[in-house]
């Protein structure tokens, strides 16, 4: 017999297996009790929560020989075939790849035919919302007013692409995202039934990396088994999944704190010789941080966490100010989402933490007044304001062919002091060309069509505001700059090997 994957083998079979959905269980079971099925149902909510299990195991209800019965018994013929896939009344459609209106007038020519095993006709339409307009349209009146023998189950994870004409003929069950505790849990009753071997701290890895779902939980269980054998270890799943383990991420969280910047990146290499992939890493540190935020204001309570590691972050939080953990989480983000587009995901994560150890004193001192072992107390924060400096108002440039000419002499000087500044502002405004002073006295900086992105990122404030610095600090004169986008052609462009001179001739990867 062929191998059955571990989400298969142990999918839910009756209600009282279903986990974490303890509400829409009993509503339809007094719905069973009270024969108030509803002719149509909308079952929503993320992947892997038991949607389709919950079609099927109320199919059974309905059908099994003694129902329609809260408790279907699993050994009668309707049972097994509606187990197996093979019941002609289930009939389960994959909106995803037969989405088109010859599918739904073809549903709606057989739906009228009754039932040839059991008491309903229950048609399952996982992913509803992939059905196009013309199938929708086609299948309201039926979904409208079916046969009393037919009952539709709709299966989406994106609510708000159901039409509203096809949303409100439904009964809406909303399903929530599974609880840590109950994934681990079941993941601990699979893992003994089986004979895996598995420790408790992996089982919360596992848990956690689902989000929610018992399927991706489930299969990464079944992952694991293939790759380690059935004796699980935690460095196992760190290793399989590329993620960022428990004693790298706080070990970021303190070089962090610490400003250490040859810390930072000596774990940044750390983390890639062990095999961690830099954009999983990187998010891994966003959650961290996230985690870190919920302590500091208090919300400890709402993280889905163990005992032991809540009080690990406790302790790490209480080093840091709410501002600084919204300062190194946006870092983070935006590393996150320029990796995107750039070739050396490393270097933009190396940069990213940079600048952020090299940034801007905040506006405020925090201090916490709490024990932060009272992990879901609120903490009290106190602002005390940093004194004011009185700013020096630079002079004003004139437009003036001299300024300009001068501008242009110390343009390599001026890239140089953006380079210190901010990276990306830096590599942006080596793809523009300063072309004049206008009779504003603001230094136009033009790039060749083609080249927005480069103009929109030194548009950002904080590389406008940063270039506008550095040409004060050159300069000695107040420079405000606008960016345009030229027909003409421009002999800077910035290669790899020109940005690898600014990191001792090497480039990463």
């Amino acid at each position: 017999m062929s191998y059955i994957s571990l989400y298969r083998k142990w999918r839910s079979q009756n209600f009282d297996e279903l986990v974490g959905q303890e509400v829409i269980v009993k509503t339809l079971q007094n719905a069973i009790k009270n024969d108030r099925i509803a002719h149509a149902y909308l079952f929503s909510g993320p992947r892997g929560t038991g949607k389709t299990s919950t079609a099927r195991i109320l199919a059974k209800a309905l059908n099994c020989k003694n129902g329609p019965t809260i408790s279907p018994c699993g050994k009668c013929d309707n049972c097994e075939k509606i187990k197996n896939g093979h019941c002609v009344d289930v009939i389960e459609i994959d909106a995803a790849s037969n989405r088109g209106i010859d599918e739904i007038r073809d549903l709606r020519e057989k739906v009228r035919y009754a039932p040839l095993e059991g008491r309903y006709k229950v048609y399952i339409i996982d992913e509803v919302h992939m059905l196009t307009s013309e199938a929708f349209n086609a299948l309201l009146k039926t979904l409208e007013e079916p046969p009393s023998h037919t009952i539709f189950v709709l299966a989406t994870t994106e609510t708000q692409k159901v039409p509203a004409t096809i949303a409100s003929r439904c009964q809406r069950v909303e399903f929530g995202r599974i609880k840590l505790k109950e994934i681990k849990g079941r993941l601990a009753d699979i893992a003994k039934a089986e004979g895996f071997e598995i420790e408790e701290k992996t089982l919360d890895l596992i848990a956690r990396t689902a989000e929610g779902g018992m399927r991706d939980a489930v299969s990464l269980l079944d992952q694991l088994v293939s790759f380690a054998g059935k004796k699980i270890k935690y460095d196992d799943v760190v290793t399989l999944l590329g993620t960022a383990d428990e004693e790298l991420l706080f070990s970021f969280g303190d070089a962090i704190f610490s400003d250490d910047s040859k810390e930072v990146l000596s774990l940044v290499k750390d983390g890639m010789d062990k095999g961690r992939s830099i954009p999983q890493m990187t998010r891994d540190l966003v959650g961290h941080f996230r985690n870190l935020l919920h302590i500091v204001v208090g919300a400890g309570g709402a993280l889905e966490l163990t005992e032991d590691y809540l009080e690990r972050l406790g302790k790490q939080a209480g080093k840091y100010s709410l501002n600084k953990i919204k300062s190194v989480i946006s870092a983070l983000s935006r590393a996150e989402l320029d990796m995107k587009w750039h070739p050396h995901a490393r270097l933009v994560l190396e940069v990213g933490l940079l600048d952020l150890l090299e940034g801007k004193p905040e506006e405020s001192i925090i201090v916490v007044r709490e024990d932060i072992k009272e992990k879901t107390a609120p903490i009290v924060i106190e602002k005390k304001a940093v004194p004011i400096k009185e700013e020096k108002k630079p002079e004003i440039l004139v437009n003036d062919g001299n300024d300009f000419t001068r501008l242009k002499n110390l343009w390599p000087k001026i890239l140089e002091g953006m380079r210190k500044k901010s990276i990306y502002g830096f590599v942006s405004l080596h793809e523009g060309e300063p072309v004049e002073i206008d009779e504003k006295g603001k230094l136009v900086v033009a790039f060749r069509k083609g080249f927005s992105f480069h103009k929109e990122r030194l548009e950002e404030q904080k590389n406008k505001t940063s270039l506008e610095e550095v040409i004060e600090e050159v300069l000695g004169k107040n420079v405000p700059v606008v960016c345009i986008l030229t027909d003409r052609q421009k002999v800077p462009n910035l290669s790899a090997a020109a940005v690898a001179e600014f990191f001792d001739g090497k480039v990463v990867s």
